[in-house]
């Protein structure tokens, strides 16, 4: 690769973060889908949201996964990276990361996929928390339409961000009606991340775990100006939530006990 391309390899992904923070089913799933008339209106189902986002926030005090991101580029020259990540949080702004392996493209690696770590550790500040929250103040609401899935109802809502941040999104959301939580997520960042992509598409689904919805899996496909396009993977898996005493579990593929390989950890704490 010529100096060059790998610039463009640097700054073509960096701002497909912003999804990574919003507040939280299931991957892959085939939503079959009965179109009704929505119970509540769209300022009732955003109120209860908040509400219960700030209740499931207060009440998780920590939590540990495993995640696995995986990056392929193609344009001038095809790439691929993958890290295998041992994460633990703890309320309200701590987050570690313990890298357990590493393949593929060094300057994918680096320069994009741990600096993905390092944003995510950005988020949690307070001050972006407060900006970026899912909330009235930060974005504008139209209820689209209200589907039923099995025993399921979910209300998709479009969102519309009030100013531009690079952790904002556009796009639509899927609320599911009793828990008010967010389900699923489809869009594009509020601000194009570089000049380098002219356009984001972003993918997040999510899974009740325990009381809590946590993300499963994210997907990103960039295009990029002249030279090619990107996918961005998450896979998250292996959640651990103690709970009064009770450490709930949801997969059992894999440990996180020990992290052998480059410990980078990047506690807002200690920031």
């Amino acid at each position: 690769m010529t100096s060059r391309e790998g610039k463009v390899q640097l700054r073509l992904p960096i701002g497909l973060v912003m999804c990574l923070f919003l507040t939280e089913t299931a991957a892959n799933v085939s939503f079959a889908q009965e179109i009704s008339v929505a119970p509540l209106t769209s300022d009732q189902i955003v109120q209860r949201m908040v509400e219960r986002n700030e209740q499931r926030a207060q009440a998780l005090e920590s939590y540990r996964g495993t995640r696995v991101y995986n990056l392929e580029y193609h344009g001038l020259a095809s790439k691929s990276a993958t890290l295998v990540v041992a994460m633990t949080y703890r309320r309200p702004d701590e987050k570690k990361f313990c890298i357990v392996s590493e393949s593929g493209s060094e300057l994918l690696q680096g320069r994009v996929l741990k600096r993905l770590l390092e944003a995510e550790v950005e988020a949690t500040q307070e001050e972006q928390r407060r900006q970026t929250a899912m909330g009235p103040k930060n974005y504008v609401f139209r209820l689209v339409t209200y589907e039923r899935t099995g025993d399921q109802g979910f209300y998709i809502l479009e969102v519309t961000p009030r100013f531009k941040n690079k952790f904002l999104f556009r796009g639509r959301i899927w609320v599911e009606g009793q828990d008010f939580a967010v389900a699923r997520m489809e869009g594009e960042p509020s601000k194009n991340p570089s000049w380098w992509t002219k356009r984001n598409a972003i993918h997040i689904t999510y899974e009740k775990i325990g009381e809590f919805w946590l993300p499963t899996r994210n997907e990103t496909n960039t295009q990029v100006r002249i030279v090619g396009s990107s996918l961005l993977t998450i896979v998250y898996r292996d959640y651990e939530i103690p709970n009064a005493g009770v450490m709930q579990v949801t997969a059992t593929s894999g440990s996180m006990l020990g992290c052998p390989g480059e410990l980078a950890t990047l506690s807002q704490t200690q920031r």
